[in-house]
This record gives C-alpha cells, sequence and structure tokens, in this order.
C-alpha cells in the first residue's frame, strides 16, 4: 500500500505522520477524537481581517464566530449561529512524478452529523425556548436545498493531514449554503483556488457569509431547535503575497432568498451544479462575481488589511480577470466536469 506523508512542525520539532492512500474515515463520534489544532508551518492568520466575535483556531483554519452582538442595530442581541469569516493559508501540492498536481490520494469519508464544538456551548445554552441544541439537526431534513456549506474545504485542508479534513466538519467552519451554489460555482472556485496555490506556492483564502439588514431574516431549524440564519450572500477573498507586493481577487456570490409556500425558506436563484455543467455545455465564469474588497468591508463590517499603509490601495482595487493559472497547476481529477480552466 502506497503510504503518504504529512509534515507537521511543532516549535522546532517535525515528524511525518503516515496517511493510508485508501479511505480515510472521520469518526462518527459526537466529539472529533482529533485535537482541534496540531502546530503547523502554515500561517493562517497572516491576512486576517479585523472583526469581532468567539475565537476558533484549528489545524487547517482559523475562524471567528458571530457572537450575541447587535448585528441589526435594533438594540437587541441577534444569534445568527454563522462564522464571520473563515482564514486560512493554503499551501501548494509538489507535482507528481508524471508533472500532474494531483492532491493527496486519500479520500475523506465525512462523518454523518458534524462534530460537536466545545466552543461554542456557552453561546447556544443562553438561547432561549430551545429543547434540541444540537447545530447540525437544524440541518436535518433540509441537505437536498440548504447545505452545511463549507467555507474552509475538507479537500483544502486534507493537504494537512486527514484529520485536520475531518475537523473542517464543525459549524465554526459553515453556513447554510444553496445547495446547487455550494455544488457548483463555489466548488469550482475552490477547484480554482487549490490550483492557484500549486502555482505561486501558497495562497491565503478568507471567506464568510453576509446577511443584508433590508432583507427578511430567514432560518433553518424547526420548533424546538436552534435557528440558523440563511446568508444572503457569500464572500472569498483570495490574497497572494510576494515580494512585489500584495495581490488580491475577491469575489461575492449573491444567495437571494424567499419564504416558499410553506412558509420555508428556498433559494431564489439558479446555479449550475458540477455534475450536471458537463451535459449542460456550462462553463464556470466568475468575473461577474468579482468586486472590491471594500465592498465586502461595507457589507460585512469587517475590515481588512488594517495594519497595512496602502489599505486604500489594496481595498479598492478590483480585479478585472482572475490569475491566470495554467492547466497544468489543476488535480486532473477536479470535480467540477473536469474544467481545469476558466474564461
Amino acid at each position: 500500500m502506497r503510504m503518504l506523508f504529512a509534515i507537521f512542525g511543532l516549535g522546532l520539532t517535525t515528524f511525518a505522520v503516515p496517511v493510508s492512500a485508501q479511505q480515510f474515515v472521520c469518526s462518527g463520534t459526537t466529539n472529533s477524537p482529533y485535537p482541534e489544532f496540531v502546530s503547523t508551518y502554515h500561517d493562517h492568520r497572516r491576512v486576517a481581517p479585523a472583526g469581532t466575535g468567539l475565537t476558533g483556531r484549528f489545524t487547517a483554519f482559523h475562524a471567528i464566530f458571530d457572537d450575541a452582538d447587535d448585528d441589526d442595530g435594533d438594540g437587541q442581541a441577534d444569534l445568527r449561529l454563522n462564522p464571520e469569516y473563515v482564514v486560512y493559508e493554503l499551501r501548494g501540492v509538489a507535482p507528481d512524478r508524471n508533472g500532474n498536481y494531483a492532491e493527496p490520494e486519500i479520500s475523506i469519508k465525512r462523518p454523518n452529523k458534524w462534530y460537536a464544538s466545545p466552543g461554542l456551548v456557552d453561546l447556544v445554552e443562553g438561547i432561549a425556548g430551545v429543547t434540541n441544541r444540537r447545530i447540525d439537526d437544524s440541518y436535518s431534513g433540509v441537505g437536498t436545498i440548504w447545505n452545511r456549506g463549507h467555507l474552509a474545504m475538507s479537500d483544502h485542508a486534507q493537504r494537512i493531514s486527514a484529520e485536520a479534513g475531518c475537523n473542517t466538519h464543525v459549524f465554526w467552519n459553515a453556513s447554510p449554503q444553496a445547495a446547487d451554489l455550494n455544488q457548483g460555482p463555489w466548488l469550482h472556485l475552490e477547484n480554482y483556488s487549490a490550483a492557484a496555490s500549486n502555482k505561486y506556492r501558497s495562497v491565503w483564502v478568507v471567506a464568510g457569509p453576509i446577511f443584508d439588514p433590508s432583507t427578511p431574516k430567514l432560518t433553518i431549524g424547526d420548533p424546538g431547535e436552534l435557528r440558523v440564519e440563511i446568508p444572503d450572500a457569500f464572500f472569498k477573498v483570495l490574497i497572494h503575497e510576494s515580494p512585489s507586493g500584495i495581490d488580491t481577487l475577491a469575489f461575492i456570490f449573491e444567495q437571494p432568498n424567499a419564504a416558499g409556500p410553506d412558509g420555508k425558506p428556498v433559494p431564489t436563484a439558479s446555479w449550475v451544479n458540477c455534475k450536471n455543467a458537463r451535459q449542460a455545455g456550462h462553463v464556470y465564469d466568475h468575473r461577474p462575481n468579482l468586486v472590491t474588497i471594500e465592498e465586502i468591508e461595507r457589507r460585512t463590517g469587517l475590515r481588512f488589511f488594517s495594519d497595512r499603509p496602502n489599505r486604500q490601495t489594496l481595498i479598492r482595487a478590483r480585479a478585472q480577470q482572475l490569475w491566470p493559472v495554467e492547466t497544468v497547476f489543476w488535480d486532473p481529477g477536479s470535480s467540477c466536469a473536469a474544467q481545469r480552466s476558466h474564461p
């Protein structure tokens, strides 16, 4: 059996962890059996925006979770049960003997129920009128409409280790995302991000939900369950730092929602799911989603690059094109209809 190795750094000490090239099954226990944080050579927080909330530190990402603050300014505490953002450094993989930039030969079988998070217990325990305080159960029965949308992709995390990949299945790292958005353009952009990290050695990814105060507040979760608010949009920022400076790509994916005839929320936009893209002849083009970071700040309250003297230049820049990432840098097994390119 072929073996792969994930390298960790603990202080000045490094060690190799053998990882099977076969399927790695994440434990089905309520709590993850793996430590949330193991020190590595990654610097996830290097470009983290300034925000307020609860802090979660994981091997593969850093997260800020929305706390009981007054998000909409009405003088009452709001609990959206969503992250404010997730940030992580995504390091590229080395080419194999055939020159392919393939992901590690490991398949992470995710847990059926996502892991509970001790760091969120105090937050959810303070919510009145709830008899079931497991966030995962609020998603139960709506999975074909609303996915537990990863902000830090599990495939990106498993570049560090299988255990880190398992530990992306926590609600520090998820928001309700329309299934065809999650499994369509969002997934393709995740694949692009991985390819970009292969070309540029590393990129930082910052992703999170957007809630617009002017839209109706829609939630998932039945009576007695935790009410998880559905975002109106999602943002993603890709950051590449080199000796010549910082280059960024900023995206917003709108997720318009409405209440259906049964009173339950439904997405009102249409996206092409990756499994249908080839038959439909669809080519993913993310250029219409390019925005300025300033626009993301306006809609989220976050503040990027607060320690940079050229902050205004960075946040006001709007890319017209994605970074050129040649086909060779894409994983040959890319799951979006093998679209290893972009317009």
